[in-house]
């Protein structure tokens, strides 16, 4: 089966709505997808009826997730998968992180404006606080990439990646702390509400191997159950030494493209196979093999 677990919809920072990801999802003939926007689950509903719409009995939609969490400094992302989208817990943390997103989309906001942006060219740092649950539209959040594009279409920087080297990176004028949940509550909602909980891109967060393993170990023993071991852009010794880590602490391995918007790197679906060494997360979830 072609699967994968980490995408992003116009719901956080993706290019593609819902509808659209549903349908580059039939056409790349993925049969297990997971959208996994940041701190929102608007974009499964909306993908959920526009899978409906377009007849694309093949593809099975999985509910998803990324968290973004506080570790020892650290911002750590982490990936949910097969939860109950109404458990109280779920929908009680999805409300914090969407308004600990409104303000510090404020504050960016505010700073950007005082560094003499025009506030007219910059997103809405509050687009929609309505509550998500059962929403067929996408509520949005609004995050620094957002800005960034913003920035650079209107020309006060050369590139998305110059947005934030000028702007909205750590240290930089309109640099905003997050105030993330802590990891170790991430993963506590999600087992509550009878879901699986990954590290999502371990490689990302520039940790030494010691740092590295550390923070696979208290994720481990605050209950998380799987390592993102497997992502489009990778090199094969990186997909190796996370193979290694994965078995050695005993963990789940999932796959994913963490697929934003069309590009010549980064495609959904693509550069995604398992080791056979290793136990897929989806091992035991009730998918209909294709051809049974």
């Amino acid at each position: 089966m072609q699967i994968d677990l980490h995408c992003h919809t116009t719901a956080s920072d993706g290019a593609l709505t819902p509808a659209e990801m549903v349908m580059r999802a039939g056409v790349m003939q993925i049969d297990v997808l997971a959208i996994t926007d940041h701190d929102s689950v608007s974009g499964f509903y909306a993908a959920k009826k526009a899978r409906e719409e377009q007849r694309l009995a093949r593809l099975q939609l999985i509910p998803g997730v990324e968290f973004s969490t506080l570790w020892e400094g650290f911002e750590i992302h982490i990936l949910g998968w097969q939860f109950d989208l109404e458990h109280p817990a779920i929908v009680r943390l999805l409300a914090e992180q969407r308004e600990r997103r409104h303000q510090r989309s404020e504050a960016i906001h505010a700073k950007l404006v005082k560094q003499g942006v025009a506030a007219d060219v910059l997103p809405t740092p509050r687009p929609d606080s309505r509550p998500e649950l059962n929403s067929e539209s996408t509520a949005k959040v609004v995050t620094r990439l957002h800005y960034a594009e913003a920035l650079f279409a209107h020309g006060y920087c050369n590139s998305v990646q110059n947005a934030f080297e000028k702007y909205l990176g750590k240290g930089q004028c309109a640099y905003e702390k997050p105030q993330w949940c802590l990891m170790s509550e991430a993963v506590a909602v999600i087992n509550a509400a009878g879901g699986v909980a990954s590290i999502a891109h371990p490689l990302a967060y520039d940790l030494s191997n010691k740092w590295l393993r550390r923070l696979i170990t208290e994720f481990k023993d605050d209950g998380g159950q799987a390592l993102e071991v497997i992502s489009s852009q990778q090199n094969p010794e990186q997909r190796r030494w996370l193979t290694e880590l994965a078995l050695e602490y005993e963990l789940l391995a999932s796959a994913g493209s963490d697929f934003h918007y069309p590009g010549r790197y980064r495609e959904l679906g693509r550069n995604l196979t398992m080791p056979n060494e290793l136990t897929p997360v989806w091992h035991d979830w009730p998918l209909q093999i294709r051809g049974m």
